[in-house]
């Protein structure tokens, strides 16, 4: 009878594994959808960054149009905000 619990099931192991493996998968998928997320809270952060200092240095509306446009990343974002 003791012998029985000392066996170790293959089965057991491979089920196991598989299990993980979609466990990985999906704190994977999280990481990435964070790491998103992170990029543009980022971007977000750097936007009223910039223009505080803008609004500080008394910037005209040109210039501010002109740097804002200089990072595309912005641009997309904010096209991609409206449209939500």
């Amino acid at each position: 009878m003791t012998d029985k619990k000392n066996i170790i099931s293959i089965t057991d192991i491979i089920e196991l594994k598989i299990k993980r493996e979609m466990e990985l998968r999906e704190y994977e998928d999280q990481l990435s959808e964070l790491q998103k997320k992170k990029y543009w809270l980022e971007k977000e952060i750097q936007m009223a960054n910039f223009i505080i200092a803008a609004v500080r240095k008394e910037i005209t509306t040109d210039e501010l149009v002109k740097e804002i446009t200089k990072d595309k990343g912005l641009i997309h974002y904010a096209l991609d905000k409206d449209t939500k």
